[in-house]
């Protein structure tokens, strides 16, 4: 989530996306009444669709560094994204395995324990962790990624679009109904998550200059696909998040909205925004554990427990400012700690080689 040239209608939009992934790991699983049901099933998908539009903020920002050194790219991935990552899982496995622990081990084995869960995917009660081992994946790619794309016209682009968007559809739609086409299609590798993570750079190079109207419509259309489907038929459960086509109309329409109308010059909000951007990295890291292991048990004991909506704003506020004040905390200390001692030891192997 970094940048060269920070535009603010895109912390604006960091700022939601962080916000709506607290909010939606703020509803209850399981609803009492028709009224809750219906609150959570309308505002999921929307929420949900800003876990699409991170990988695009990503992407529209990354895939133009098609000009910049690979090592200097992976270097910048390194210190920005696996150093507070690794930072923040720490926290997660020493709150888990060390402050609740009922067993005592050795320092020694609480490291090797660590990285093993870290390499494995396997921190504990995390996981919306996922997206981290995604993105990084992403992150792989994408020097190659970039200058493939610079290197296409806005034709070739399109053609890539339509082709990799059909390959998802008939993942996603198929196979639950009982055609199973995974054999076919096991090997291709533009599938996943890597669509919303190229579309953020698709979406802007090619349709920048359209009007919007088209894109509101599309964004409303998948929202109201995805309540009808809900309600008529929930057991296609394939077809509604993720890599649902409506899905991706909402996250394109939300995304495009922001581009095209999000350039708000109101000096409190671009400083609130600025601030809160350059920190949703590590509040996306450690809002699950302040959410599951603190706000919920103070809302518990408050009269807000007996209230659906009120309780999930209140969890959803009070989660987003405590971890807040803790990105800012550990960013500023631990993690930027690090990041000196890495460049530190890069700087004397780089003084060792030249002379």
């Amino acid at each position: 989530m970094e940048t060269k040239k920070r535009e603010i209608k895109y912390d604006y939009l960091r700022t939601f996306a962080v916000l709506a992934v607290i909010m939606v790991h703020a509803i209850p699983l399981e609803a009492e009444n028709k009224a809750q049901w219906l609150f959570s099933a309308a505002l999921t998908p929307v929420l949900l669709a800003f876990v699409g539009i991170f990988f695009m903020l990503s992407g529209l920002f990354l895939l133009q560094s098609h000009g910049q050194d690979i090592k200097e790219f992976y270097w910048r991935r390194f210190l920005g994204i696996f150093i507070p990552f690794a930072v923040y899982c720490g926290i997660y496995y020493w709150y888990y395995n060390v402050y609740l622990a009922t067993e005592s081990q050795t320092w020694y084995e609480h490291g090797r324990a660590f990285l093993f869960e870290l390499v494995t995917q396997t921190i504990p009660s995390a996981p919306h962790l996922w997206f981290m081992y995604v993105l990084m994946a992403l992150y792989v790619c994408t020097p190659f990624l970039a200058r493939m794309f610079h290197a296409m016209t806005d034709h070739e682009l399109k053609i890539f679009l339509i082709i990799i968007l059909l390959v998802q559809g008939l993942s996603t739609y198929l196979p639950p109904l009982g055609i199973n086409i995974e054999p076919a299609i096991t090997y291709m590798i533009f599938k996943g998550w890597l669509i919303y993570f190229v579309l953020g750079y698709i979406g802007t190079r090619l349709y920048r200059n359209t009007p919007y109207q088209p894109f509101a419509i599309l964004g409303a259309a998948g929202f109201f696909i995805t309540l009808l489907q809900k309600y008529m038929i929930p057991a296609y459960t394939p077809g509604i998040h993720d890599m649902a086509y409506p899905m991706i109309a909402m996250a394109v329409s939300m995304f495009l909205f922001c581009y095209h109308y999000g350039d708000i010059q109101i000096p409190f909000l671009i400083k609130a925004a600025s601030f809160i951007s350059r920190y949703s990295y590590s509040i996306y890291l450690i809002h699950y554990l302040i959410l599951g292991q603190m706000v919920k048990g103070i809302a518990e004991k408050t009269m807000l427990r007996h209230y659906y909506v009120p309780r999930i704003l209140f969890e959803t506020a009070l989660t987003f400012a405590i971890s807040l004040a803790i990105a800012v905390l550990v960013d500023e200390t631990v993690v930027k700690l690090l990041k000196l001692g890495a460049n530190a030891l890069k700087g004397k192997r780089k003084l060792k080689k030249e002379n």
